[in-house]
Order: C-alpha cells, then sequence, then structure tokens
C-alpha cells in the first residue's frame, strides 16, 4: 500500500512539472538556440551600429548650394545665466538688446526726448515720448515682441526728463507731471493706458518719479525734498533733505537711496520717514555722475557710478551691509545714468551700449544702437 502512494505521487509531481517545461521550450526553438550568442554580449555591444550607418552620409550637395551651419541656441548659456534684455533710448528710437547673445531683437521709432519703463513681471514696456507741440504720447507694448498694444497721445504737463515714467506693484502706469506750483502723478490702466485719476501730488518742484511694490515718491533734486505714498493713499514727507542731488533709486522693498556729485550719500530707510546719512568710503574719489546710481534689482547692492583722474569706476556697496564694498573699473564714462538686474549693470558710451558683471567685473560691449544713447529699462527674459 506504500508503494502504491508512493508511486501515484511521483506521477502526480512529473504531470505537474510536464506541461511548464513544454510551456518554456514551445515558445521558439530559435529563440534557445540564439540564448549561447547572446551570452556573448561583448560581441553584440561593440558591433559597430553607429559607424557602419552609411544612411547618414548623404550624397554630396548640388554645386553651388549654400553649406548649413548647425544654430546655437545661448539664450540661457546652459542654464548658468538668466537671459536679460535692456531697453536702450536715443534720439529716434528705442533698442531692445539681450544680454546673453547681444542681440537687438527689435527697434521702436519714437519722438524726442523718451522715456522709458517696464512693469514688475517683465511682459509690458511702456514709452512716454513727443506726440505734438506741448503734448506727449503714452505708449505700450508686449516686451517678448514689441507689439504696441495701446497709446494715449494726448497727455499734457509731463516733465521732459527721462525720469518720470514708472509702474506701480499692482500694475498700473504712473507718469509724473507738474507746473510751476506742484508736481502730481497720475496713474492709467496697465494693457488700455485709460486714465485712473492722481495718485498723490506734492507742493513745489518734483523731477524724478522712484516707485516699488510697496511705495511711490516724487523727489525734487535742486532742494533734496522726497514726498512719499503707499499706493494707498497715506501720504508722508521725508524729515530732511540732501540739496543738489544728481541721482537717486528706490529698491524692491521700498528703501530710497539719495547721492550728490560731491559724494555724500543718504538713504531712507523702508517703513521710515526720516533721512539718514551713509559713510562713504574715504578711498574712492571722484565726482557722482549724473543718475549714476541704481539699486540692484533681484540684488543686495547699490550701484554707483564716479569719474575721476583715473577713469571710470562703479562703486558697489551692500543694501543690508554697508562695509561689504567693491569698486569695478568701467570701459568708458557712462553717459545717461545706470541700471542694475542682478548680477548685471548696464549703462552707455557714446552710441553703445555696455554691461557689467557685478560679480566678476567682466566688461562687454553689447551693441551700438545709435547716437546719445541712454539706457531706460531692464528685464528678465
Amino acid at each position: 500500500m506504500r508503494a502504491v502512494i508512493i508511486t501515484v505521487l511521483l506521477v502526480s509531481v512529473v504531470g505537474c512539472r510536464a506541461p511548464a517545461r513544454t510551456q518554456l521550450s514551445t515558445p521558439a526553438t530559435p529563440v534557445q538556440a540564439a540564448a549561447p550568442t547572446q551570452a556573448a554580449v561583448p560581441t553584440q555591444t561593440v558591433a559597430p551600429m553607429v559607424m557602419a550607418a552609411p544612411a547618414h552620409t548623404a550624397a554630396p550637395a548640388p554645386t553651388g548650394a549654400p553649406t548649413r551651419i548647425p544654430i546655437i541656441n545661448v539664450d540661457d548659456m546652459m542654464g548658468m545665466v538668466h537671459q536679460q534684455t535692456v531697453f536702450v533710448a536715443t534720439n529716434d528710437h528705442v533698442s531692445a538688446v539681450t544680454l546673453l547673445n547681444h542681440f537687438t531683437r527689435y527697434k521702436i521709432a519714437t519722438a524726442g526726448v523718451t522715456q522709458v519703463a517696464a512693469d514688475t513681471t517683465g511682459q509690458w514696456l511702456y514709452l512716454l515720448d513727443s506726440a505734438a507741440l506741448g503734448t506727449s504720447r503714452l505708449r505700450a507694448f508686449d516686451v517678448s515682441s514689441g507689439s504696441e498694444r495701446a497709446a494715449d497721445a494726448g497727455l499734457a504737463d509731463v516733465a521732459t526728463d527721462r525720469r518720470g515714467l514708472s509702474t506701480a506693484g499692482d500694475g498700473r502706469v504712473l507718469v509724473l507731471k507738474s507746473d510751476a506750483r506742484h508736481a502730481w502723478v497720475d496713474a492709467y490702466a496697465a494693457q488700455t493706458l485709460h486714465p485712473l485719476g492722481t495718485v498723490m501730488d506734492k507742493a513745489g518742484c518734483g523731477d524724478r518719479l522712484l516707485a516699488s511694490a510697496r511705495r511711490i515718491a516724487i523727489v525734487c533734486l535742486a532742494t533734496g525734498e522726497i514726498a512719499l505714498d503707499d499706493l494707498r493713499g497715506n501720504h508722508a514727507a521725508i524729515d530732511g533733505a540732501l540739496p543738489t542731488l544728481v541721482a537717486a533709486d528706490m529698491a524692491e522693498d521700498g528703501m530710497v537711496y539719495v547721492a550728490t556729485a560731491d559724494q555724500r550719500l543718504a538713504a531712507v530707510p523702508a517703513g521710515a520717514t526720516k533721512l539718514a546719512s551713509v559713510a562713504w568710503p574715504n578711498e574712492w574719489s571722484g565726482e557722482v555722475l549724473a543718475e549714476g546710481l541704481a539699486i540692484a534689482q533681484g540684488g543686495d547692492a547699490v550701484v554707483i557710478a564716479q569719474r575721476n583722474d583715473d577713469g571710470a569706476w562703479l562703486r558697489v556697496i551692500g543694501l543690508s551691509d554697508v562695509a561689504r564694498r567693491k569698486s569695478l573699473r568701467l570701459d568708458g564714462v557712462p553717459l545717461g545714468g545706470i541700471l542694475a538686474l542682478w548680477p548685471f549693470a548696464y549703462y552707455s558710451v557714446d552710441a553703445t551700449v555696455r554691461h557689467v558683471d557685478l560679480n566678476s567685473g567682466l566688461l562687454e560691449t553689447m551693441a551700438e544702437v545709435g547716437a546719445a544713447a541712454v539706457p531706460g529699462a531692464v528685464v528678465n527674459g
């Protein structure tokens, strides 16, 4: 009996295994035959698949056909540096010049002195120039294409300088206006340029408009008076003044920096209403240039253009730590001011626009754009 049971168990095991062997061997005899060949992996791997691909060796091009050169896109420098575009105004046009490949993306025709501004998103460009005698023209353009989107050619009382156009953090376009009695700021809708009324005003002189997401300021260069508004109707006059200013700028948090030609520097911290002196380094000699102060957007630095017997210099001071500073030699004396978008500063010499790396001091001439070139705005992208 015990032998019978063992015999039955053996038959069952053999019966269960038999289909498995059949299943493995039935898919294809060629596969099993090829198994030894696949085992020799080195022979298969080094088979000259690409080298023996004559299909890529095309027939010779017809005689006289142009040679195609591969296009290398350096717009992002393999991600090491982001693209930036600087807008430079001349006597009759504004040029959009890219940082990395120094390419002029487009030009926009203008008339007379042109003021330039871009919104905080870098999507909209605004130009303010002459329309007719006694009036100014405000236009909105798409930054990426240079296409005009809106225009208003009936603005009056606009200051003819290059520093009276800006944008608020909420996208409104701001225009500084003035007469013999006072100065004020009118707002316009971002995309349609429809008038939105007066945002703020101040008695007396006002010839510079500064703006950030948190507040705006009207500055009188001659007297040094500064009036602030928090964009919600709360006004404040700055306690203290530094007369005969040549340059002023506002940081993203609302801090205001001002400078005179004879190296006096002062600031109004964010949230404060009192002007505080900033010590000028003894080793920095020379004249501070007109509009030669800019706060680097996206960075922790204020940059100041200065000229002395040794040439032109860009002085760099830390915003959060004024003891952190450096000097960078410039190639030529900046004309019409400087712009800064971290980690680069932009300026113009004669008919060219140039940039300097604020980390390394590397200088480059970007492009020739025309006589009396003045940098107006810079955006990421």
